[in-house]
């Protein structure tokens, strides 16, 4: 006979239990209502949130086109809806600058389930606007594509994006095939539309669901034309998100295996450190980069665990992503520190001498670094030429012009007895 086991909840898993039961319970309200700022709608696809009203906007990442919502509890709902007596289902006027449409003829909209289910299609749409808006923003001249102006250095989104298009059973292309897809693009919708299109969605249904089914936010249909087309529901996987907790910074991974997308959420243990030597270079140098996009470096110490070749090539990758001429740069200037130029000079990465900004200059930290790490049983004389060997050679690594207090560093204190 088999053994009955009893499963007990904490309370706070209880209560999000219960909280999902009554989202699922409240999502079954098809009636929705729309405003039209315009006055009348004229029944054009991706009327609204175009590409262009997405660069640095927050909001109508669901999509480009007619925005809705249940308004539950207003007066509206109860005079357009609950105490209406026309049952017309289709998108109809029923008032100055108000429609109303059933959700349930349009069979094709990518049903959101929970407030959970949300914040990861949320973030994930949002990252999809913004890997396009790096490789297109302000480079579609004429309808067509250019090369020129392009930034690639998308790698954080599409990570973001291929891990929540798992978590929700979503279709993710390649890297290449989503680049290709924004190269081409020279719709007016957002390529958050396009991507739901992809998928084979007219839009995304928030009916019922807390903090989405508003007029910040809400459902959306892509095309009023297109009803009546039957999709099967994907219900996604688990929802379990690490790293932010908010709406657009839910990401969903694997936090024990997951290397990569646990840098990236600027969760790299020392273990974890610890392992990159024994992984593939091309997958170390990826959980490094992922690390540097988080918003943050590895600590000196770190170094003796990741080996001279990573810690090289770390060090390099950090000056080659972080420009020179930026005078603001926060994650070069926590290298602007002894320690770090220490391990710069032992490794003759000179190029560092050409980074400066408001905080400091590598080249001073250079200078003072190797006047610490000389001999102290030197003569005056041997440690003159040694200090002026080493400024000699850095100096031939420098492609800018001096500070003036780098000038002065230089002639009055640098080759003074310490």
């Amino acid at each position: 006979m088999q053994e009955k086991r009893t499963i007990r909840l904490s309370e706070g898993a209880f209560r999000r239990l219960i909280k999902e039961s009554v989202d699922t319970i409240l999502c079954e309200s098809d009636w929705n209502l729309h405003y039209s700022r315009s006055g009348n709608h004229d029944f054009q696809p991706y009327v609204s949130d175009s590409k262009q009203m997405m660069f640095g906007r927050d909001t109508g990442h669901f999509g480009s086109g007619t925005y809705f919502s249940t308004y539950k509890g207003s007066e509206d709902r109860q005079k357009y809806i609950d105490n209406s007596t026309n049952p017309d289902p289709h998108f109809i006027k029923v008032d100055d600058r108000v429609y109303r449409v059933d959700f349930d003829l349009y069979k094709n909209l990518y049903r959101v389930r929970s407030k959970k289910q949300g914040d990861v299609l949320y973030t994930l749409l949002k990252n999809v606007n913004s890997l396009y808006n790096h490789i297109c923003a302000g480079v579609l001249q004429n309808g067509k594509f250019s090369q020129k102006y392009a930034d690639y250095n998308t790698s954080k989104q599409y990570q973001i994006i291929r891990a929540n298009a798992d978590a929700l059973n979503l279709k993710c292309p390649s890297y290449f095939e989503l680049v290709r897809m924004a190269q081409r693009h020279t719709g007016q919708q957002s390529f958050s539309t396009v991507f739901m299109e992809y998928n084979g969605y007219n839009g995304v249904n928030v009916s019922g669901i807390d903090f989405y089914d508003n007029t910040t936010h809400g459902s959306v249909i892509y095309d009023l034309s297109k009803v009546n087309t039957d999709m099967q529901e994907v219900r996604p996987k688990a929802l379990w998100g690490y790293g932010q907790s908010s709406y657009d910074g839910t990401v969903v991974y694997d936090y024990f295996d997951d290397i990569n997308m646990q840098a990236l959420d600027g969760n790299l243990m020392s273990d974890n450190v610890r392992k990159l030597p024994s992984l593939p270079l091309a997958q170390a140098m990826r959980v490094l980069k992922n690390y540097t996009e988080s918003g943050n470096v590895l600590d000196t110490f770190q170094f003796k665990y990741i080996g001279d070749d990573l810690t090289r090539r770390y060090l390099t990758m950090m000056y080659k992503q972080n420009p020179t001429d930026s005078w603001n740069n926060p994650l070069c200037d926590e290298f602007l520190d002894r320690r770090y130029a220490e391990v710069i000079v032992n490794m003759g990465l000179y190029f560092w001498a050409n980074y400066a900004s408001k905080k400091g200059s590598m080249l001073l930290e250079m200078l003072d670094a190797f006047s610490f790490m000389m001999d102290w049983n030197l003569s005056a004389e041997e440690e003159y030429n040694q200090k002026k060997q080493f400024l000699e050679t850095v100096m031939k690594y420098l492609q800018r012009d001096l500070t003036p207090f780098e000038k002065e560093y230089i002639q009055e204190d640098y080759y003074a007895a310490d």
